[in-house]
């Protein structure tokens, strides 16, 4: 992160204005949610390639007039019951069947494409409801309220990993799963609710996307799977190890975020983007493996 400010003072000063570094902040709650949640499947020693399909599918959601026009309540309390369900799901074949968390997510994101190209006829649209547009755009001063939401919610999942039971018991069960129920910790449980976080999480960072763009769209969430493990493992937490925590999350979702408006401030296509944030994921995974 400290590369990338150095190097913006050179090339791209107005990125470290105040002004500016709000906009970002904005930008980076989508990615940084799904982090969050990522984080925590990734500290349980599995992952969760479904939450872009968990992030298109509340979009799509999110735009039918039957939300759109009913009560705010449904345009918060739709999307998170989809997060459930789906991390229910999720668990439940990876915890209980032991099938591979990689071909499950992966096979649960495309059920889920499916389900929004269903839903939207393949021509999404519409308007969303007035309250998901507040809470995307709204702002105290020059601070968005997404960003305010961001940061309260890594300090109480901070707070949860670090100073409750189900946050010890994740992070033995990352450490082993066998030595984890030797120590007495509820392996199971742990997973279950681990991988109905993570989808609530993404569910949480669609409704706030779909807020900032108004409208319908199939485009969404396929970036936002490996960009949230990219942030994850920038951030200092590797399968079964959390060194980072929560705030490294978001330092990984913010760095990532920065160096995309830096690169395209400079001129470098997307292609080239996306090719250098896989050196990126690559480069931060090895220099965590030498940290464990």
């Amino acid at each position: 992160m400290i590369v990338l400010v150095l190097l913006a003072s050179f090339v791209q000063p107005r990125m470290l204005t105040i002004p500016f570094l709000f906009i970002l902040l904005r930008q980076a709650v989508p990615l940084g949610l799904v982090a969050l949640g990522q984080s925590l499947s990734v500290v349980g020693r599995s992952i969760d390639l479904s939450v872009g399909g968990v992030v298109a599918l509340v979009n799509v959601v999110l735009s039918m007039s039957v939300i759109a026009g009913g009560s705010p309540w449904l345009s918060i309390g739709v999307p998170l019951l989809i997060g459930v369900l789906v991390g229910l799901a999720n668990a439940f074949f990876i915890v209980f069947i032991r099938a591979s968390a990689v071909v499950v997510t992966l096979g649960t994101s495309i059920i889920l494409l499916g389900l929004s190209y269903l839903l939207s006829g393949g021509a999404p649209g519409g308007g969303i409801h007035s309250v998901v547009e507040l809470m995307a755009r709204g702002r105290i001063e020059s601070v968005p309220y997404a960003g305010i939401c961001l940061v309260v919610l890594a300090f109480v999942l901070a707070f949860v990993l670090h100073r409750t039971v189900f946050g010890q018991g994740l992070a033995a069960t990352g450490g082993g799963f066998q030595p984890a129920r030797l120590s007495g910790v509820a392996v199971t449980r742990e997973l279950v609710i681990a991988h109905v976080l993570c989808s609530c999480f993404a569910a949480l960072a669609a409704i706030f996307l779909t807020g900032y763009i108004g409208t319908g769209t199939l485009r969404l969430g396929a970036d936002l799977v490996m960009s949230s493990v990219a942030a994850v493992v920038i951030g200092g937490t590797a399968f079964g190890f959390s060194a980072g925590g929560a705030f490294g999350v978001l330092v990984g979702a913010f760095a990532l975020t920065f160096l995309a408006n830096l690169l395209t401030a400079i001129g470098v296509d997307r292609p080239f983007q996306l090719v250098l944030q896989g050196a990126i994921i690559a480069g931060a995974a090895t220099l965590s493996s030498y940290r464990l």
